[in-house]
């Protein structure tokens, strides 16, 4: 198995003599997937759990329902698949067992009918049960789709939240669908992230599709998983993350899970000692653990990032790194992004526009971000609700996003592009491309 790349890019190629900060990414790349692969492809256990309730009545339910038939037609029979509906009721329509037949899942959904209330835990739970008993060799991960608020079954979030936690810790992963405008973005989101999957939405059945599909696509091209990141600091230096990553209890980072030809990163602010003017300081050492697709645990480190200490003037007048000094504007991006949804939930009409407006102010010479500055501002006139929904699953995809390890400069929205899906940069995360 090819092995990964671990980089430090710091923002600039000194320190300061007297003492200060330095930022710094931590870029994990996978090696580019070769073009002649004997590696059989990794088994995939998925249970795809669909809201049924009587608010996804025709096109929404029809739309989840040919998404679900998307997944099984591009199953092998290597693969298992399991499909379960809810609403205050959940019934297993499915039940896990290999990917053989197509047409065996068609009739399966062939008598679904919405109705009824919104029991997503009772729905979440059911495609837990038809996935235990996984192995470390396999993707195994619940697909969940709603509409709609919990209104049946358990609805306070922090339980429901810690059972996809307890889950991922057994190798289930949980991946979440929001469609419209009812459902709870702060419960689907915190589902996914405590569940180690991913989080999309859409605002009309149609865009159910094309989240469907780009995980479909990422679950294919996945390289590896479980990807921790342990940072050893040298002498006199204290690590600050900036990235929104929570350590946990061994003092270790999660990262995203890495697809083939592409990059995870997680940002830092070091603060670091006074040095003597001209020497070399050693700053940081950096090691990645993660499991493959067949189970085995690879291991990257970093060499020891050392960079001369230089005085204040000359490290002023030192340029930035580019790649680091956009990431880094992102993330910024999506803090300030989550403090405008703070606003806008205000109802203060006046205080989200100056913030807007604020927002345009520091981030409009950014061709990406300035392109969601405009579809932001557009949702803000038309429809506040969507766009507190556009700007929370906007920062937690850009502050959380796979690249690819030659990223071009971004020079119109991505969303139709031939590229993978889970790359693309979209001026909004709520609409997809179209059905081929």
């Amino acid at each position: 198995m090819p092995t990964p790349t671990l980089l430090l890019s710091p923002l600039k190629a000194a320190v300061p003599a007297q003492g200060g900060t330095l930022d710094v990414l931590v870029r994990l790349q996978a090696p580019d997937q070769p073009l002649q692969d004997n590696t059989p492809q990794t088994a995939k256990r998925l249970a795809l759990v669909v809201d049924r309730s009587g608010s996804m009545s025709g096109q929404p339910l029809d739309e989840a329902i040919r998404c679900v038939m998307h997944i099984a037609s591009h199953l092998t029979p290597q693969d298992q698949l399991s499909v379960v509906v809810y609403d205050n009721r959940v019934d297993v329509l499915h039940p896990l067992q290999a990917m053989r037949s197509v047409s065996q899942v068609q009739q399966a959904l062939a008598g679904v009918e919405s109705g009824g209330s919104t029991n997503l835990f009772g729905g979440w739970e059911a495609g837990a049960q038809q996935l235990e008993g996984g192995d470390s060799s396999s993707i195994t991960r619940i697909m969940l789709l709603s509409d709609g608020c919990v209104n049946h079954g358990e609805t306070n979030p922090g339980i429901i939240q810690a059972h996809c936690k307890r889950l991922l810790g057994l190798g289930v992963s949980t991946t979440t669908v929001g469609l419209g405008r009812n459902f709870n973005e702060d419960l689907m989101i915190g589902m996914a992230r405590e569940g180690g999957g991913q989080h999309y939405y859409g605002q009309t059945a149609a865009d159910l599709y094309d989240s469907f599909e780009e995980e479909l696509s990422l679950l294919q091209a996945m390289y590896l998983r479980r990807i921790s990141l342990k940072l050893v600091p040298a002498a006199g230096v204290i690590i600050e993350m900036i990235s929104d990553a929570p350590c946990d209890a061994n003092g270790n980072y999660p990262m995203t899970d890495l697809a083939w030809g592409a990059e995870t990163w997680l940002a830092l602010r070091l603060h670091v000692s006074p040095s003597e003017a001209g020497s070399l300081r050693d700053l940081l050492v950096a090691t990645i653990s993660g499991t493959d697709m067949q189970g085995t645990e690879l291991v990257a480190t970093a060499a020891m990032l050392q960079l001369p200490a230089m005085s204040a003037p000359a490290t002023a007048g030192m340029s930035a790194d580019e790649t680091v000094e956009r990431r880094l504007l992102e993330l910024a991006f999506a803090k300030a992004s989550q403090a405008l949804r703070r606003i806008a939930k205000q109802g203060d009409r006046a205080a989200t526009d100056k913030a807007l407006g604020d927002m345009d102010a520091r981030f409009g010479a950014h061709p990406w971000l300035n392109a969601k500055l405009a579809q932001l501002r557009r949702l803000a006139a038309d429809d506040l609700e969507m766009m507190m929904k556009e700007v929370v699953f906007s920062s937690e995809k850009m502050s959380r996003r796979l690249v690819a390890k030659e990223e071009m400069a971004f020079c119109a929205d991505e969303t139709d592009s031939p590229m993978p899906s889970f790359l693309r940069k979209k001026t909004t995360e709520g609409r997809g491309r179209n059905k081929p």
